[in-house]
């Protein structure tokens, strides 16, 4: 299972991300859980999970009839 933006680029480990104007590298993706580690580009470099939809991507394993009901 991985997970990809939408324009169908996976989404790989040290991608670079913006959310909410902040700057933020992919750290990691959890399967079970459905989160995006993401690991803050400021001092503090704090880890934050966010859901695929906040940086426009989604699982691939979604039926087909499903992605287009799935909120991005």
């Amino acid at each position: 299972m991985q997970i990809k933006y939408t324009n169908g680029q996976p989404v790989q480990h040290g991608d670079i991300v913006h959310i909410k104007n902040r700057a933020y590298t992919v750290d990691s993706c959890d399967v079970k859980s459905g989160y995006v580690y993401a690991r803050s580009m400021c001092e503090a470099h704090n880890l934050r999970p966010f859901y695929p939809r906040e940086i426009g991507a989604q699982w691939d394993n979604v039926h087909p009839l499903f992605k287009g009901l799935l909120p991005l």
